[in-house]
């Protein structure tokens, strides 16, 4: 399987993970230890977000068996963060000012950079 067909499976995976972590967290009853072990079992959105985990692991794991851990790594963060903020911005009203922007870019820019270094 081609290695960026890789890289975006587990940066999809990982911005689920978190997204689910996220709902399920809110949900979860903090009242006590018992309670919150139960409402973490029996939440769906955790379950959801332990598949992501799972297939994001697999999807890892199977791209830096053969190419640069460096890139595999930087890549799928780099992917995942900028999903996040804009799916955050869309979706739940997080504010994303011109720092988050020259952030991102930075991000973006220094996986260009990382790709670039590696395939030479």
């Amino acid at each position: 399987m081609n290695h960026w067909v890789l890289i975006f499976i587990a940066a999809g995976s990982n911005v689920a993970l978190n997204l689910f972590l996220k709902k399920g967290g809110q949900e979860l009853d903090t009242s006590g230890p018992r309670a919150l072990v139960l409402s973490i079992l029996s939440s769906g959105w955790i379950w959801l977000a332990v598949i992501s985990g799972g297939l994001l692991l697999t999807a890892f794991v199977t791209a830096i068996r053969s190419y640069s851990l460096s890139l595999t790594y930087t890549a799928i963060t780099a992917i995942a963060m900028v999903t996040l903020t804009i799916i955050d911005s869309l979706f739940l009203q997080e504010t994303v000012n011109g720092v988050h922007i020259a952030g991102l870019t930075l991000i973006v820019l220094g996986l260009i950079v990382t790709s670039m270094a590696t395939s030479t």
